[in-house]
């Protein structure tokens, strides 16, 4: 028992050194570049989803989504994670392309992943992934709705996707100045109105001769 006891002891010593070793030596590459060994692949990778698992499984899952909330879903989508979670049939962000680990095709993620496992990423994020979390700043329905349109993205093609994107986007704007407004009668700051502090001819900044007129005799440097 002795010999036991002595040999554990042992081993979570030169466990221990190691790991001091690699730490205060800069023996483990960081870089995003640097791709990570089989193992270590395998252990990150088996650790991220057993702990999401374990944790997912307290989570009570709302009833079935409509279609409004796909919409709403798709909406959050395009703005929160389109850039690193690449759409059905576009090609990789910069962004996307320079993490490590790469992120997940959320096609793939929906067949394996329940909703309470995609929804307890989304707003809690994964650690040194690149992946936020959501749930910082935003509320819990808006990221089930993130859900629900995840959960629809296994079936869908590119074109599935881009009809969906003309049909939510057309006509879609921000307090009259965002996606679809045309018109400047419907909040474009650009606008020449007179009634605006920033139109032209109206500003009340100095002109040239003006400043050739002012007196800078008296002031101290």
């Amino acid at each position: 028992m002795r010999v036991i006891i002595a040999t554990l002891g042992v081993v979570a010593a030169l466990a221990a050194g190691a790991g001091l070793l690699v730490a205060n030596t800069g023996m483990f590459n960081v870089a995003t570049t640097w791709e990570d060994p089989a193992l270590v692949r395998w252990a990150l990778i088996t650790t991220r989803e057993n702990s999401i698992k374990s944790r997912a499984a307290y989570i009570e899952t709302p009833a079935p989504a409509n279609a409004k909330q796909i919409d709403e879903g798709f909406r959050s989508y395009r703005e929160m994670c389109a850039v690193c979670h690449t759409p059905p049939g576009s090609d990789e962000s910069p962004i996307a392309q320079g993490l490590n680990p790469s992120p997940p095709d959320l096609a793939k993620s929906a067949e394996h992943m329940s909703s309470a496992e995609l929804f307890w990423a989304i707003k809690n994020g994964i650690r040194m992934t690149g992946m936020p979390g959501w749930g910082v700043t935003h509320k819990d329905k808006e990221m089930w709705d993130i859900v629900a349109f995840i959960k629809t993205m296994p079936d869908m093609k590119k074109e599935d996707y881009e009809a969906m994107a003309n049909r939510l986007e057309g006509g879609h704007s921000h307090s009259g100045g965002g996606h679809g407004g045309g018109n400047a009668d419907s909040g474009d700051h650009h606008s020449g109105d007179s009634s605006n502090g920033h139109s032209q001819g109206s500003d009340d900044h100095p002109h040239d001769d003006d400043v050739k007129d002012m007196d800078f005799s008296d002031m101290e440097i």
